[in-house]
């Protein structure tokens, strides 16, 4: 629509998707303005406007110049002009006079930082290799819109460091529910923020119910399949860890089925066939999402797991280094699944020697409870597991499902433990 021959306007910044400026994204292409989920009520002739200066953001774009691209071959006063400026500054709000600037007797300038809505496609990816330095990669691209979306994006940075050990839980907790609540400002119906929430409500403060809620708002927010399909999916293993199976791993493979290309979705429906304790079906649906995702740790982990509870020592073994190398850093949780593997296998030296290597520092307390349990150590697990309670470690959520715990649940030390979680 907006061709070369119009004094060069057009031509200096081609813009073939959505772009991203404040709250607010812009397709030049299908003059649509949206605020977070909602499209803003403008003229055809304003957005037209917006569409020029957007595509010659930084650059003085003149009354004439607006003027010949809007209304071709029409003999209109300034004053028109003016009248859509006017009304694009008041939709745009409070900060409408940074992002249009006014160069008195001249035209008008688009001033604002322009991001493509891609950087969040880019931050996914890098996201979704659950290493530290891919969330910190993600971050980077986050930070580049300020979108609802976004700052739920850059909240999750936070909380999938924490839960790799990266980031202590008052280093990750606090800025990602500033995050949450600036974004919710910006779009209280953007599902991601919502179900962002949702993973700071069971990470971070154990509010389980409230949890649920949220993922209730992001279900009926969602705007996409995917979206939808990554909600089903949160919630099956919810429903997964407190003990309600089938429901769980019903949502579980309808995520799965609607969305079968996500590593997310596909990691999930493997831990969750490993808390239901269908070992066999964590093997399977673990080997079948390696061959679409090859080098995510995570599922040769959660193979590792399951392989371990089946006695196959060797294999697991093959898959934690795997996971191990993939990681590409040391990961002192890797080497906590290898000192659980030499315990249950019986090689108690071997075990202790790697627990004597872990850092209670960097490894969750869960984590080093359960190797106590496996090599007999019941008091030293339940201590662990009381110091996890009083500082409220996320990973508590599976005490009530992880098998892992079975030496350990006649105990009533361990039963005021999983009262006071909640679970």
């Amino acid at each position: 629509m907006w061709g070369a021959g119009h004094n060069g306007v057009g031509n200096r910044m081609r813009l073939h998707s959505m772009v991203q400026f404040g709250e607010f994204q812009f397709d030049p292409e299908a003059l649509l303005l949206t605020r977070g989920s909602r499209s803003l009520d403008l003229s055809p002739k304003a957005l037209q406007v917006l569409a020029v200066l957007v595509r010659n953001a930084g650059r003085l774009v003149s009354k004439d110049e607006l003027l010949e691209v809007v209304w071709p071959n029409s003999v209109v006063e300034e004053g028109n002009l003016s009248v859509h400026i006017f009304a694009l500054r008041r939709a745009l709000g409070t900060r409408a006079n940074e992002y249009i600037e006014t160069v008195p007797k001249r035209g008008y300038r688009f001033a604002a930082t322009l991001a493509s809505k891609d950087s969040c496609r880019v931050a996914e990816y890098y996201i979704q290799q659950q290493t530290p330095a891919g969330c910190r990669q993600a971050a980077v691209e986050y930070r580049k819109s300020t979108s609802a979306k976004a700052k739920a994006g850059l909240a999750n940075t936070f909380l999938f460091r924490m839960v790799l050990g990266d980031l202590s839980k008052c280093e990750a907790v606090p800025p990602a529910k500033r995050l949450l609540e600036e974004a919710h400002q910006i779009d209280p119906a953007c599902a991601d923020v919502h179900l962002s929430r949702s993973r700071l409500l069971c990470l971070g403060e154990w509010k389980w119910e409230t949890a649920q809620d949220s993922l209730q708002y992001a279900c009926e927010f969602a705007q996409d399949d995917e979206t939808r399909s990554v909600v089903a999916a949160w919630q099956g293993y919810s429903l997964v860890e407190r003990g309600d199976i089938g429901n769980g791993l019903q949502r579980l493979h309808w995520a799965h089925t609607a969305c079968p290309l996500s590593p997310f979705i596909s990691r999930f429906l493997a831990d969750a066939h490993f808390m239901a304790r269908d070992f066999y079906g964590c093997v399977a649906v673990s080997r079948e999402a390696l061959q679409l995702h090859p080098h995510s740790w995570l599922l040769y982990r959660t193979l590792g797991r399951a392989q371990t509870a089946l006695g196959e020592y060797g294999e697991a073994r093959r898959q934690y280094r795997r996971a191990r190398l993939l990681y590409n850093a040391p990961h002192v949780g890797v080497l906590a699944e290898f000192a659980y593997l030499e315990a249950a296998a019986g090689n108690k030296d071997r075990a202790v020697d790697l627990l004597s290597r872990l850092s209670r520092g960097h490894v969750p307390l869960v984590s080093m409870a359960q190797i106590h349990s496996a090599l007999g150590n019941k008091d030293r697990a339940l201590d662990c597991l009381e110091q996890a309670c009083a500082n409220r470690d996320w990973s508590l959520s599976a005490l009530k499902q992880d098998y892992r715990f079975d030496p350990l649940r006649a105990d009533p030390r361990y039963r005021t433990v999983l009262k006071h979680v909640g679970i």
